[in-house]
């Protein structure tokens, strides 16, 4: 059922922004110093700390709310134990890219925390430590990787993995019970079998949205990646376009698949009601067929299925349908968030050893189903048809347009990133709440963006 697929390495570097794991609960997690317990240190890899004494308590922001009293209190035992002395607590957040992009002004997040993309790459020195150079750092991490949180060669954050962007989680069973036997390429097969599921009548939902929980809308803005191959597009094409929203551009393909799915009532009956928890669940029961999501996610449905007693090996991750003008289907690497060190931390030397532990010791990576950036890790068993496979990753910058991307995105305010106001009202429009068809959204996301490059470029 699942069509050959071209993967091609194409440069050495991606955007981050993939909102892995943003879940119901939050609060803190205090794990108590095992001062009993003794373990070794190992040298960190990068300049942050320096040789300080690792040693005292940190404080780590992330936004993994669904994981913070299971794996991350076991991380927080586990490297207290290998660091006498030491004190671990998280603090996790809902709306993780706002709360902690208000308190970057303050100096308060944390000691580690997860990179907000609302920071440019042109001011990550403004508040993260450097954790090294490309050069230094590519011993021990794919250096395709180390490009997503840096500035003129310098790391300010190490991804805590990378994923798959440009792909849709999906139900195998509800397809093949639907007579789905092929995997979509296109846009209008997609539909097509959508429209099969639910003609079939046994799952309530084609394909969920998850328009309540805005961030998940964001997810769509991952499978603009990597469209026909072009690693340049992002960086150093889309940075200097008056028109990237324009038809035929991968913004408008991407864009215009979410709108047709709302419009032909291909998904939920009421998109702004939605639950994310919800949804894992009633995908892995075949309530749901599809959700366009990174492939962070597809562990937590998995799980979900194992806790609801259905077959796990239902849960499948099919590549973004759009083939190529090549014939081919592409397949677009991002990281997730990254790993920083609070310039104003008093404990950067254990704030750097916890990043280290997590990266290079934890099975973070492998719990979670991402791709870990260490050298020659093995991809997680989510994406096993992906094995020995390269991706498309976004290339960086040139000099001349290094933080152009987020300066023109950031002065447009269209938050592509984080499921904003222009992404929901795309769905109110294509609901029929409001009176704007597609090409006039088109038009004034191009309005925006032409007139924020226009500013940037001083004109």
């Amino acid at each position: 059922m699942r069509k050959k697929l071209l993967c091609v390495a194409l440069a050495t570097t991606m955007v981050a922004g993939l909102l892995a794991g943003c879940n119901t609960s939050s609060g803190n997690s205090t794990a108590d110093n095992s001062s009993d317990n003794s373990g070794d240190t190992t040298e960190n890899s990068g300049n942050a700390g320096g040789d300080s004494e690792i040693t005292g308590e940190i404080t780590v922001l992330t936004n993994r709310t669904d994981i913070l009293n299971t794996d991350l209190a076991r991380y927080a035992e586990e490297f207290q134990a290998k660091y006498p002395g030491t004190t671990v607590n998280f603090e996790a957040m809902e709306d993780y890219e706002g709360d902690v992009s208000t308190r970057l002004s303050t100096g308060d997040y944390g000691d580690v925390f997860f990179i907000p993309n609302t920071i440019p790459t042109n001011e990550l020195a403004d508040f993260c430590e450097p954790l090294g150079t490309v050069d230094e750092l590519s011993s021990t991490y794919t250096e395709a990787y180390l490009y997503a949180k840096q500035s003129g060669g310098t790391v300010y954050g190490l991804a805590s993995g990378a994923n798959v962007s440009n792909g849709i989680a999906y139900n195998k069973k509800v397809f093949e019970d639907a007579g789905v036997t092929e995997l979509p390429a296109t846009p209008e097969e997609f539909l097509a079998a959508l429209q099969k599921i639910k003609d079939k009548g046994d799952c309530a939902n084609p394909y969920y949205t998850n328009t309540h929980d805005a961030w998940a809308i964001s997810q769509w803005e991952g499978c603009t990646h990597g469209m026909d191959g072009d690693a340049d597009y992002i960086n150093n094409k889309m940075a200097n376009e008056s028109d990237p929203f324009s038809e035929g551009k991968p913004h408008y393909v991407v864009y215009k698949l979410l709108y047709d799915i709302v419009d032909q009532k291909l998904c939920e009956a009421d998109p702004f009601t939605t639950e994310w928890e919800g949804s894992k669940t009633m995908i892995a029961k075949g309530e749901v067929g599809s959700m366009v999501m990174g492939s962070w996610a597809l562990s937590q449905f998995q799980e979900a299925a194992t806790n609801a007693d259905v077959d796990p090996a239902d849960i499948g991750y099919m590549p973004f349908p759009v083939t190529s003008s090549d014939g081919n289907q592409y397949v677009s690497a991002s990281t997730d968030y990254a790993y920083g060190i609070n310039i104003n931390s008093s404990n950067k030397a254990t704030a750097r050893a916890f990043i280290d532990y997590m990266l290079l010791e934890s099975d973070y990576s492998k719990k979670q189903g991402t791709i870990s950036i260490v050298k020659g890790s093995a991809l997680p068993d989510t994406l096993a048809d992906f094995e020995g496979a390269e991706f498309v990753i976004d290339a960086p910058a040139t000099a001349e347009n290094e933080g152009k991307w987020d300066e023109v995105h950031n002065e447009s305010e269209l938050g592509l990133w984080t499921g904003s106001d222009y992404q929901i009202e795309l769905i109110e429009a294509a609901f029929g709440n409001v009176d704007k068809d597609f090409d006039t959204l088109m038009g004034e996301w191009n309005e925006r963006w032409s007139a924020a490059l226009d500013s940037v470029n001083g004109n």
